[in-house]
């Protein structure tokens, strides 16, 4: 399936979108709202990825007290 459709499918159909998200659709436009999500769904993983690196990096520092 491509994206447009899983978009199409996942976003826009009446039984999962709430009123606000529908409204934000059309007055937005389709491709506005999907690169919009496209945009923040790619923020969010780049902050999850910092987060794990961040994560790992403090793990793998030694203690200076041991």
């Amino acid at each position: 399936m491509s994206k447009l459709s899983n978009f199409i499918k996942g976003v826009i159909l009446p039984e999962d979108v709430d009123k606000e998200r529908r409204k934000k659709i059309l007055g937005d436009g389709i491709i506005d709202t999907w690169k919009n999500d496209e945009k923040e769904r790619k923020l969010k993983e780049a902050k999850d990825l910092a987060k794990e690196t961040y994560k790992n990096a403090r793990s793998s520092v030694p203690s200076k007290n041991h």
